[in-house]
């Protein structure tokens, strides 16, 4: 199922991807990132704080490898079939409409009101959201690693980029969907 054969609820908050991608597509490798970029760890964790995260299980299980528990500071929601427990911080959906729903109860009841939904992955999340995304915020990665899931293609010109931040060996890029 993909966005396109259903309707999302409607949502005042902005749905914003967020991702790290090498110049040849891949996203992941083995269940991880491919590279260790700690200036774009530092920027995913201030760009995410106090909002609510879609993600799948596989990136779900990932973070909790790394760190030992969900996104602190964050309420992450998990789109799986599966049952999972989880602790206070993680619910989950499963549903693209369920996982919205429950962004949207968090952004409101735990997150300030928060504006912003981020979808943070894997690769068959971003497919699915890609098609109601308002805001795309894209780490560049300037390698070509080796890897098994990619970033899905995209349809850019229904973007405007409208930021780029570019470092040593990678940029960190805002593009915002254009108006119908």
């Amino acid at each position: 199922m993909t966005a396109d054969d259903t309707a999302l609820p409607e949502t005042d908050r902005e749905l914003v991807g967020i991702v790290a991608v090498a110049d040849n597509g891949v996203i992941g490798k083995d269940g991880d990132m491919p590279w260790h970029i700690p200036a774009d760890l530092q920027h995913f964790k201030e760009t995410t704080m106090d909002h609510p995260v879609i993600m799948g299980r596989v990136t779900y299980e990932g973070i909790l490898e790394a760190l030992g528990e969900p996104l602190p500071g964050r309420t992450t929601v998990v789109l799986t079939g599966r049952n999972l427990e989880t602790p206070e911080n993680a619910v989950i959906a499963g549903s693209l409409e369920e996982a919205l729903e429950r962004a949207e109860t968090a952004a409101r009841e735990r997150h300030d009101d928060a504006e912003r939904i981020f979808v943070a992955g894997g690769a068959t999340v971003y497919e699915q959201y890609l098609p109601t995304l308002d805001r795309l915020i894209v780490t560049e990665v300037h390698e070509e690693p080796d890897g098994d899931t990619h970033f899905p293609d995209w349809d850019r010109p229904s973007f405007d980029e409208v930021a780029r931040d570019e470092r040593d060996g990678f940029a960190f890029v805002e593009y915002v969907r254009r108006s119908a």
